[in-house]
């Protein structure tokens, strides 16, 4: 009897896990809010960072802010975009995820100005029994920041290295 109900408990906590659908969205609310707020921006160590984000992928991010002048990421990663209005928020669509190389991609669409979209791709994976972000992808204007090219990140600091800090 009682591994029956063990079952039965494990069951429905597997059935009560979050979709990689839910844990984009709510990632991207608490994301975009926070980062129409300039204010209130989500740093790489954050709680809401630690909760949603992979942890490699947190890392790098982390690494790459540290370095001066680096051009890797010309635009905020989980958006593409330099800047986000509190008002285009509501306009925020979430696809269905699709498998993906063991994980998951889900199309977003990020409302910006005159009620336009940019597309993006998001790609999760399990850690710690939950989606996380570990990339993301421009897919309306075809770009890809690539946080995990060494040799970018190498070439990045090799030329922080020579900029004065005056």
């Amino acid at each position: 009897m009682r591994l029956l109900i063990l079952l039965f408990i494990f069951f429905i906590s597997g059935c009560v896990q979050q979709s990689a659908e839910q844990r984009t969205k709510e990632f991207y609310q608490k994301y975009l809010n926070a980062y129409a707020d300039s204010t209130s921006e989500i740093k790489d160590d954050s709680s809401v960072s630690r909760e949603y984000i992979a942890v490699d992928t947190t890392r790098r991010l982390a690494e790459i802010h540290a370095i001066r002048e680096q051009e890797i990421t010309g635009a905020d990663y989980f958006t593409y975009t330099q800047d986000y209005a509190p008002e285009w928020i509501p306009l925020l669509k979430i696809g269905q995820a699709q498998d993906f190389m063991g994980g998951k991609v889900v199309d977003v669409w990020l409302g910006i100005e005159d009620a336009k979209h940019i597309k993006i791709e998001v790609y999760l994976r399990r850690e710690d029994k939950k989606w996380k972000i570990y990339r993301v992808r421009n897919v309306s204007g075809n770009t890809e920041q690539y946080i995990f090219d060494d040799r970018a990140i190498a070439l990045a600091k090799a030329y922080a290295a020579t900029i004065s800090t005056e």
